[in-house]
Parts: C-alpha cells; structure tokens; sequence
C-alpha cells in the first residue's frame, strides 16, 4: 500500500475531526434517529469510513458499500460535513478505478437518486426551488465525483495512446534506419561483385586472373552475408544489448581496405587513435569509408586513394580521396545514386556533416563528426 493511498484517508480523518470539532454536523434537515447524542459520536462512522477508504483502488464497489452504511450510521446522528467529504472520495475511486461496467451502474443510480430526491423534496414543500436546490446539492455531491474521474481517466488514456503513437513512430524510425543500413551493405558488396566479375568477363580468359576475380567475389558475398546475419540478430534481439551484434566498426576498416586493393586500388591509410569513441560513431565511419571505397572502385578503378581518419578536438574527421579516372559502368544498376545520400543522412543523424565534390583531379568525401552522441 503507498503513502498516498494512506495519507488520503489520515487527511479525511484530520479535516473530519476539525469539522465535528467546530460544529459543522447535524446539516441535514431530517429527523435524528439517535437525538441527544453529543457531536463527537460522529467520529465513529467517520473513522469507520476512513478505514474503509484504505480499500478504494483495489475494491472500489465494496469501499462504496460499506461506504454508505457508514453514512446510514452518520445519517442518523443527524449527518456531518466531514462524512460528506469521505463519500465523495469513495464515488470518486468508483469513477477512477471500478469496471466500465460498475461505474455505469453507479451513475445510474446516481442520476435516480438525484431525480427522485428532487420530485419528492418539490413535492413535500409544495415549491420548485426546493426541487432545484436538491438537484443541486446532490449534483454536486454524487455526479461531480464520477465526473471528475472520467475526466481524468480520459485524460490518461489519452497521454495512454500518445505513448503508444510515440512508440510506433520510433519502431517505424528505427526500421527505416536498419532498412537504409541493410541497403548500404547489400549494394556495397554487390557492386564489388558486379565489379569483379565484369572485369573478369571483359578480359580474355586467363585462369589465374579469373580465379583471383572468383576469390574476391566469394569474399564479397560471405561478408554480406555475415553483415546482414549481424543486423537480423540485431532486430531479433530483445535484451537491448545492440552495441554487441552492431555490425561495421572501426575494427573492421582493415577488412574494407583488403578489399578495395583486391579490386585494384591502390590505398594509404593514415588513422590517428579514436578508440574509445561510441559505437554508433564508429559504424557511421565505416559506412562513409565503405561508400567512398566502393564509389572509388566504380567510378574510377585502379586510382590512388587516400583514406584519413583523425581525431579533432570533439569531432573526428573522415576524409577519403581518389584520383579521376574514366569508368564506363556497363550497367545503371552500378550507380542508383543513393550511396552519397545515404551516408550524408547518416552523419547528419549524429550531428555532424558530410561533403562529396571534385577538388581538382582528385574526387574528395570528407565527413565531421562528433565523437561522442546522445
């Protein structure tokens, strides 16, 4: 049981206390069933409701019950504002926490009781102001509760649905962003392959070479494949540990650079230390150094490359530079134009910024991005 659920009742008990104290009982005007008694008798049907309040979130229907025998007990000492104030707590936790099918019971009820007592008041006094004056007291006493529960419990249904519309929207997000990685590293190996094997088919026959071109389209498609396992795992995972299946990093820039010179380009590498760095910067280094390598085995085979990542103050800096050479691609599908697009969204994403233009004779993508992110 919580403090709230405890301090409500205790507070009802202090103020009711207060309240008989000072005389505010006997505010009904019915005959007593129990005349002569002093005031501080209705402190037992107080306390009574009190601890029955201990029980209103979890029984609403039975607090209420035993509720208004309580307030049949206090009724017939004449009445007291404070039991009033622990029957509006026990209609409002009906409101607030009973069944959808309790609570139209009790309003039912509710709006019965308000009716009837109306009429037979106007009746008994013989005037229609005595039949609104009732309307009204009960209106406030009985329907306000029940109203102001509804109230508030649309109110959390409603931040409810905006949660769950948050969190659709982020899966959403997230799928766009594994759809748009898994894009990346299919199309990546695959132009390789495309690439390997178009060479080997452009050239006479020579079983070295084309057993070279082979090996190197194998080591291609295995490392999509293996990629591509990597992210399944990743979407399948649900113990939130993503950093330990997240494919691409840093460690595997020796891997990418094997490959690009397998496919006969000629690169210098120069990296400074930026261990320690978050993973998702590290991934993002990888796709740009990818991309860049597979532009430049595409576009311009055989050039000279320069692949540069180093540390700069906050940020790391990614810089990947080729020659110009002339490539005819014998197919469009080498070339979708979606890989640049790609990777300055990714840089983008962790606030850093992306460029890719001709500087010269040489074809330079140069990236900064901070090294650490949210």
């Amino acid at each position: 049981m919580n403090v709230r659920n405890l301090a409500t009742p205790a507070a009802n008990l202090g103020i009711g206390l207060v309240l008989n104290g000072v005389g505010l009982t006997d505010v009904w005007d019915i005959p007593e069933l129990l005349p002569g008694l002093s005031d501080w008798w209705h402190t037992l049907p107080l306390a009574a409701g009190c601890l029955i309040m201990l029980g209103r979130q979890r029984r609403p229907m039975i607090a209420l019950g035993a509720g208004l025998v309580a307030f049949s007990a206090d009724m017939a000492l004449g009445g007291s504002i404070a039991f009033v104030l622990v029957l509006f707590d026990l209609l409002f936790s009906v409101g607030r926490y009973a069944s959808a099918r309790a609570r139209n019971i009790v309003t039912s009820v509710v709006f019965v009781a308000i009716g009837t007592a109306g009429v037979v008041g106007g009746l008994a006094a013989g005037e229609i102001r005595i039949a609104v004056f009732v309307w009204l007291q009960l209106t406030a006493l009985l329907f306000v509760p029940l109203w102001w529960a509804a109230n508030l419990r649309q109110q959390h249904q409603l931040v409810s649905l905006d949660a769950e519309r948050t969190a659709r929207e982020a899966v959403a997000a997230e799928r766009t962003s594994m759809a748009r990685d898994l894009h990346d590293v299919i199309a990546a190996h695959l132009a390789t392959t495309a690439m390997h094997s178009g060479a080997a088919l452009a050239m006479p026959p020579d079983e070295a070479r084309d057993r070279a071109a082979l090996k190197a389209v194998r080591t291609s498609s295995l490392a999509a494949l293996e990629e591509m396992r990597s992210m399944i795992l990743l979407l399948r995972d649900d113990t939130g540990r993503k950093d330990a299946v997240l494919p691409g990093g840093l460690d595997r820039l020796p891997d990418l650079v094997a490959a690009a010179t397998a496919g006969g380009l000629r690169v210098d590498v120069r990296a400074g230390d930026v261990s320690g760095i978050p993973v998702v910067v590290a991934h993002t280094v990888y796709g740009i150094v990818r991309e860049a390598l597979t532009n430049a085995g595409k576009h311009a085979p055989g050039s000279e490359v320069s692949l540069d990542v180093q540390p700069e103050g906050d940020r790391i800096a990614v810089t990947v530079s080729n020659t110009l050479t002339r490539a005819d691609l014998d197919h469009r599908a080498l070339s979708a134009g979606t890989g640049l697009w790609s990777i300055r969204e990714r840089a983008a994403l962790l606030g850093g910024e992306l460029t890719a233009a001709r500087d010269g004779d040489r074809w330079t993508v140069h990236a900064s991005l901070p090294a650490s992110a949210a």
